[in-house]
């Protein structure tokens, strides 16, 4: 099963992003609701505080299957998300929305990406975190982007335009920003947020 949660900001286009597929499991985080409900996308959850709903949309909240949250509470409603997913024991997590305008909820939810696998994409980026193995990243890309979110051992690059061999990867070390192409990365201890910009 892959889990895909639509959230905000609503930065971008649902139409170009969401492809259907077979055993997919629906989650609308708060306003996203709107968005998924006008283009005839299926939701099997919804959640959120929907304070700012129009009545348009009250149908769908008392009739549905949908967890309503008070707007002061200790989390955010992408993370109330996250763990609803993660019940379902899910192959895969598909954040869409989640990056941009305000700065510290962007940071939340990159933070939320270790919780399993999960990746956050909208019209201009995807980002996910990577542990200790080999991987090859395929996707066409303007820009790539790797960050040590704990010190990284025995740190490889290698296919892209600017490669790397042994780095031992901190984290306060940007070296590995801006990079392009696709190819291999390996390591052996530590954990890699990876940001791919779009072309």
């Amino acid at each position: 099963m892959i889990v895909k949660i639509f959230t905000g900001p609503l930065n971008y286009d649902v139409n170009t992003l969401y492809n259907q597929e077979d055993n997919e499991y629906i989650i609308a985080v708060d306003q996203a609701l709107k968005i998924l409900i006008d283009n005839d996308i299926k939701i099997d959850l919804a959640l959120g505080d929907f304070d700012s709903l129009d009545e348009t949309y009250e149908y769908y909240l008392n009739h549905k299957n949908v967890l309503k949250y008070p707007s002061t509470k200790d989390y955010t409603d992408t993370y109330l998300a996250i763990k609803e997913a993660l019940k379902l024991d899910p192959k895969e997590i598909l954040i869409y929305g989640g990056l941009g305008e305000r700065l510290d909820h962007t940071l939340a939810n990159l933070s939320l990406l270790k919780l399993g696998n999960i990746t956050m994409e909208n019209d201009t980026e995807i980002t996910f975190v990577l542990s200790k193995g080999k991987y090859e990243i395929s996707e066409k890309n303007q820009y790539i982007s790797f960050f040590a979110l704990e010190d990284t051992f025995n740190f490889n690059l290698q296919g892209f335009k600017y490669e790397l061999i042994n780095h031992e990867f901190l984290i306060d070390d940007p070296i590995c920003i801006s990079n392009e192409g696709t190819g291999t990365v390996s390591f052996d201890k530590g954990l890699i947020l990876v940001v791919i910009k779009k072309i």
